[in-house]
């Protein structure tokens, strides 16, 4: 407490190097007592002659009680993501962790579905007779007073995305989700990664098939590493049950953004909303593209050959019909980043191992889609032009080339206005356009009209690698610009 003390009295005079270095490394060791071992921490500060300040809330409208941990960010492994993304200054950076099952009475709109991660940093505060713990956030108060001086608070922005994938579900068991996906939708949905801000551009990533958000760890530790990307941007994730055929979840992917736009109309002005940009990679690609085209009747004559209103089933499945194949496009997205994404199919979905894995998805006997109960049952038998067979439902069964929607896509124009990007890996053999990255031809991944493409020499899960970081980075700084 001494050298914390003395150190803290240096920096309220000048800036000191040394004397930062010094506090900081006793406040770390003060907030080790304070940490480990059992949770009456007003006790142990008050052992070691200080208070908590629970003054303040801690930038989400939590406070430090709401909190069921608080965990020091050195001790949070990086591994699978990268490296560790760090601003010097005063304190000792900490993650602060709420489980979703606690948020319930807290719980912000569009929180991640797993739990909280808070990025925090545990400040000892001199300026009153009795030192004071204050645990700041980073993301809203880049600096502390230290008498009439201010000082940069040390931030670690790579510990809390960390935590959270290894404290959440979303990037395990990804074949069950393929296989049986009502097991995990209360995981499916959109949520913001930190608390929203309209100042600041909304980028939603939306992951694949056999995948979860945890597929852009890498690339977001990578963003959100950089100053100005923070500055201007935040990020949103999509889950969904990855076993459904994507025109479904594409339905559920444009009603989450459109309840997200009005929460952010609730919050004040659109204009930075009005500049989106999604990212999809893969089977996400392919529910990003289906979101932005003027679809018309295209995707309804694709699969039904009678008017809807003479389709024999249920209201309600009428109405699920329509929220899928005759709907609008979104309006907010300006660009898109289509990754490896199968825009006419995957040849690997024709072979008889996959065939026969279709087999194996269980799906529900109703979906909810746009909040209306549609019977799979009503909805195979109305499509006239599945033949004899079961039309396919499943995500397995609509990669396949000849699924019919994928015409009705390939034959919608974009939104007018909106400006896309592909990019595409070749599994590193440098084919070119004639080229693959094992799962996704270059023929089914290439878009006209693109205003960038690039081949990256990767597999299909290009996502994290660092020619892909990179253009991701380019296009983002692109976007700012125009």
């Amino acid at each position: 407490m001494k050298e914390a003390r003395q150190a803290w009295q240096v920096l309220e005079r000048r800036h000191s190097p040394t004397a930062l270095a010094q506090y900081n490394d006793a406040v770390a060791k003060l907030f080790d007592q304070l940490h480990c071992g059992g949770t009456d921490w007003n006790r142990k500060a008050q052992k070691m002659g200080a208070v908590i300040d629970r003054s303040r809330t801690l930038g989400t409208g939590l406070v430090l009680e709401d909190l069921e941990a608080i965990i020091p960010a050195r001790r949070v492994s990086l591994k699978n993501i990268g490296e560790r993304h760090l601003d010097p200054g005063l304190g000792v950076p900490v993650v602060g962790w709420k489980s979703a099952k606690q948020l319930k009475e807290r719980r912000f709109d569009f929180a991640p579905p797993s739990g909280l991660p808070l990025n925090l940093t545990a400040i000892l505060d001199f300026s009153k007779p009795v030192p004071a713990w204050r645990f700041v956030y980073g993301g809203r108060l880049p600096e502390v007073k230290i008498g009439r001086r201010k000082e940069a608070v040390a931030v670690d922005w790579s510990a809390p995305s960390a935590l959270y994938w290894r404290m959440s579900d979303l990037d395990d068991l990804d074949l069950l989700k393929v296989f049986l996906p009502t097991r995990f939708t209360d995981h499916a949905g959109l949520f913001f990664a930190t608390p929203y801000s309209e100042k600041k551009i909304p980028v939603v990533f939306v992951h694949g098939l056999n995948s979860s958000p945890g597929t852009y760890k890498t690339l977001y530790n990578q963003l959100i590493g950089q100053k100005w990307f923070r500055d201007r941007y935040q990020v949103l994730f999509f889950s969904y049950p990855t076993g459904i055929a994507w025109p479904y979840n594409a339905a559920e992917f444009r009603r989450q953004l459109r309840r997200a736009r009005e929460f952010a109309a609730q919050k004040g002005s659109l204009t930075n909303w009005n500049r989106m940009v999604l990212i999809g990679h893969s089977m996400g690609g392919v529910i990003s593209r289906a979101s932005l085209v003027e679809p018309g009747e295209r995707f309804y004559r694709a699969s039904y050959s009678k008017p809807i209103e003479k389709l024999g089933v249920s209201k309600s499945t009428r109405q699920a019909i329509r929220s899928v194949r005759l709907y609008k496009p979104l309006a907010s997205p300006q660009r898109a980043v289509f990754m490896a994404a199968p825009h006419r199919g995957s040849p690997l979905a024709d072979r008889p191992i996959f065939m026969w894995m279709r087999s194996l998805v269980r799906l529900p006997k109703t979906l909810t889609i746009d909040l209306a109960t549609a019977t799979l049952s009503e909805i195979s038998t109305a499509i006239q032009n599945g033949g004899p067979k079961r039309p396919p439902l499943t995500s397995l069964g609509t990669l396949s080339s000849s699924y019919q929607p994928y015409l009705a896509l390939n034959s919608s124009p974009f939104r007018r206005g909106l400006k896309y990007h592909s990019i595409i890996g070749d599994r590193g053999r440098g084919d070119g356009k004639l080229s693959s990255d094992g799962v996704v031809p270059y023929w089914s991944a290439h878009l006209k009209g693109a205003v960038s493409e690039k081949i990256v020499p990767a597999h299909h899960g290009l996502t994290r690698t660092p020619e892909t970081c990179q253009e991701v980075l380019r296009i983002l700084k692109l976007h700012l610009r125009d």
